[in-house]
């Protein structure tokens, strides 16, 4: 009898042991309760921020190439993959924030979202074995890029990686790799090269659209031969150090079609933009779309991370090519700023809805969301009843699309839209 209750307190000590212990489940909706990727840093943790409710990360070893059977989630027809291509530049738990500098916790933070969110962060390898092969990859997926080469990403980026696993690829232009100051040297990279990173380019000299536009103006010859420069060249020396290269990633952002044209030439198979947006089987090749994760703007990372469907009243389906709202849909019915049709010559428009004639608005309802960006952190003034938002980067795409939504004072819903253009050849201040 005595063993027999012996046998029957060690089960139920086991039984609360592992409820106690048992590792949190992960949300099937995690926006549902703070927003779009909501999460909550918790300052105090050793070693920077993370969850409030947070329990040990299991770290997975990155895989060195392709290989699915490191895939915890079901691997699905190559077209039914999203990825959520991910954008960093430099990191510090110390320095002033900005949109190109993120505090460190912010990172791991988010890196323990991805990961209590069950998505699976794939090397630029799978990527591109994805795209333009016949791997096969989960239904969500996330690749993690940092550009130029900052010393930050070796001292405070990489560990963190480490820590949960996560490979990750470094666009890198070849001028800045001195390992002075504020860069990174050759040596840092090939050490986190042994760990998980891989290698593409970002230009010899990371040229502004000023200076791109400035040697277009000077002939196609001479333009070609800048290209060559920047984009060849650059290749050409990161294979010297690093082995091959097959990835760019432009500058800002900036492409046009004589870049384009020469990639194959030089050696790239695939080129990286600014433009946000899940990437599909389909993504044309060197257009990929990027979601620049700022340091002053926590929105675009929750943007990233929102594989939900668009559906119900915020969809936005119309006949029109992207960017621009169907030919027959009525203007809207306050000013707004571009003007409906408008081609503005500024490459961060400020967009502005006046909402000061519309009667019976409910000011807390009004929302805005802009083509290639969804559902955008509008500032709504109730002293001059409008709505605004100014992008956090320049924009490269032709046309924007805005679409504000509100309802009244009795409930009814409301939807106004709009297009304008951007002016891709306004030359900007040197």
């Amino acid at each position: 009898m005595k063993r027999f209750l012996y046998l029957v307190v060690l089960m139920m000590c086991q039984l609360a042991w592992g409820q106690l212990f048992e590792p949190a489940p992960i949300d099937p909706d995690p926006f549902a309760a703070g927003g779009v990727g909501s999460y909550t840093q918790t300052p105090n943790r050793p070693g920077g921020a993370a969850f409030a409710d947070d329990d040990t990360a299991e770290v997975v070893p990155p895989a060195a190439s392709p290989a699915g059977n490191r895939f915890r989630a079901p691997q699905v027809p190559r077209e039914q993959t999203r990825v959520a291509v991910l954008g960093y530049h430099n990191f510090s738990e110390t320095r002033p924030v900005s949109s190109m500098l993120m505090r460190t916790s912010e990172l791991r933070a988010q890196m323990e979202y991805i990961r209590r969110s069950g998505y699976t962060v794939i090397s630029m390898a799978e990527f591109l074995e994805w795209r333009f092969g016949e791997l096969r990859l989960p239904e969500k997926c996330v690749l993690i890029t940092l550009d130029d080469g900052w010393r930050s990403v070796y001292t405070d980026a990489y560990p963190v990686f480490r820590e949960y696993g996560y490979p990750f690829h470094l666009f890198l232009y070849t001028r800045y790799l001195t390992g002075l100051g504020d860069s990174m040297s050759p040596a840092m990279i090939r050490e986190m090269m042994q760990n998980g990173a891989s290698v593409g380019s970002h230009s010899s000299t990371h040229p502004y659209p000023s200076q791109w536009r400035k040697h277009e103006a000077a002939g196609a010859e001479a333009y070609g031969a800048y290209i060559d420069k920047e984009i060849g060249a650059s290749r050409e020396r990161l294979v010297e150090l690093f082995g091959d290269i097959s990835t760019y990633c432009y500058p800002g952002g900036y492409n046009d079609d004589a870049m384009v044209s020469r990639m194959p030439g030089y050696g790239y198979t695939a080129a990286f933009t600014v433009i946000p947006g899940k990437v599909t089987c389909e993504e044309e090749q060197f257009r990929i779309r990027r979601y620049m994760v700022f340091g002053t703007d926590p929105s675009i990372f929750r943007s990233a991370m929102d594989f939900r469907e668009t559906t119900g009243r915020t969809t936005v389906k119309t006949t029109a090519e992207p960017g621009r709202v169907a030919p027959q849909t009525p203007p809207p019915p306050f000013p707004v700023t571009p003007a409906a049709g408008e081609t503005v010559s500024c490459e961060v428009p400020t967009i502005v809805a006046q909402l000061g004639g519309m009667q019976s608005i409910d000011l807390s309802t009004v929302r805005m969301y802009v083509s290639g960006f969804g559902r955008v952190p509008a500032r709504v003034e109730t002293s001059t009843r409008s709505i605004q938002w100014t992008p956090p980067c320049r924009i490269y795409m032709p046309n924007l699309s805005v679409h504000i939504y509100w309802q009244s004072t009795d409930g009814t819903r409301h939807r106004a839209e709009w297009s304008f253009s951007i002016d891709r050849n306004v030359k900007l201040p040197q």
